[in-house]
């Protein structure tokens, strides 16, 4: 099941299927208060799944370890933080099921024997003095042996990941709002040359949807990691999605799985988690 941008938006547990993984991309709250995060661990812990896994978004304030509370002291907002990392890792999220992901590379191995590598960052493109931003230049997903250009980037993805699980999309991929694309190119530079089996994301609410994107062949431009989409599938049977034979190192499963939309009154939930059967036999 993959769900995004929440927003103190608290799921009926009881109304959802048993799913093997949860993957919830960010924005659980609307300012990352204490009690927002303590509630959005008690929904999670009523929906049924053996492996629950979670980033941060940019509306998550109180866990970005730099301070982005005005009225606070930097040794306050320490232990604003700390308080809010042990909401998320401490003895309520791990009876809820929950495994809190910090930017970088995981493996999982589930009951049944399935072993799959996942990519988390909660990192998101100019998402100015909200929490995790990075300037829409700077490269946080290749670094300089993965390209041609100099790169800092100290979690990028690497080649054989499965599952790349972002809050904010890649450019041009289910990330327009008012007509223009938001989401971040070396992102796409990233999961272009890595290929994952799937990329889920959330961010911006209108892009909401599911898409299978081909890949260019490598050869078909000079610097494969710059390869763009060749064709982008629209998925239409929302919100519930059958197995498709996604081709492993030609194809990619996107969703953005944001399920609030944006009104002239605010934000109200819209959609429901997409749930994907993900077939990872071919690892």
């Amino acid at each position: 099941m993959i769900i995004s941008d929440t927003h103190e938006h608290y799921l009926d547990g009881t109304t959802l299927p048993h799913v093997d993984v949860i993957l919830h991309t960010g924005d659980l709250t609307n300012f990352g208060e204490l009690e927002a995060l303590r509630e959005s661990v008690k929904m999670l812990g009523t929906i049924e799944a053996e492996l629950k896994l979670v980033i941060a978004g940019n509306h998550d304030i109180s866990l970005d370890a730099t301070p982005r509370v005005e009225n606070m002291s930097d040794e306050e907002y320490a232990k604003y933080h700390e308080a809010a990392l042990e909401i998320m890792t401490g003895p309520s999220a791990k009876e809820a099921g929950i495994t809190y992901l910090q930017e970088g590379t995981y493996t999982f191995t589930l009951s049944n024997g399935a072993t799959f590598r996942v990519y988390a960052s909660p990192y998101t493109a100019g998402s100015g003095g909200w929490a995790f931003p990075y300037e829409p230049l700077e490269d946080r997903f290749n670094d300089a042996k993965q390209t041609n250009r100099t790169s800092i980037a100290t979690n990028p993805i690497f080649s054989g990941v499965d599952i790349v699980m972002t809050h904010g999309p890649p450019y041009s991929i289910l990330d327009q709002a008012d007509g223009q694309n938001l989401g971040c190119p070396n992102l796409l530079r990233a999961v272009s040359r890595t290929r994952p089996l799937m990329h889920c994301f959330g961010h911006i609410h209108e892009g909401h949807g599911a898409n299978i994107v081909t890949w260019k062949p490598d050869g078909s431009v000079k610097d494969p990691s710059l390869a763009t989409p060749l064709e982008t599938e629209q998925i239409n049977e929302y919100p519930y999605v059958n197995e498709w034979s996604i081709k492993a190192g030609q194809q990619t499963l996107m969703v953005n799985a944001a399920i609030m939309m944006n009104t002239s009154r605010g934000m109200k939930p819209n959609y429901k988690p997409f749930i994907i059967a993900l077939n990872l036999s071919h690892r």
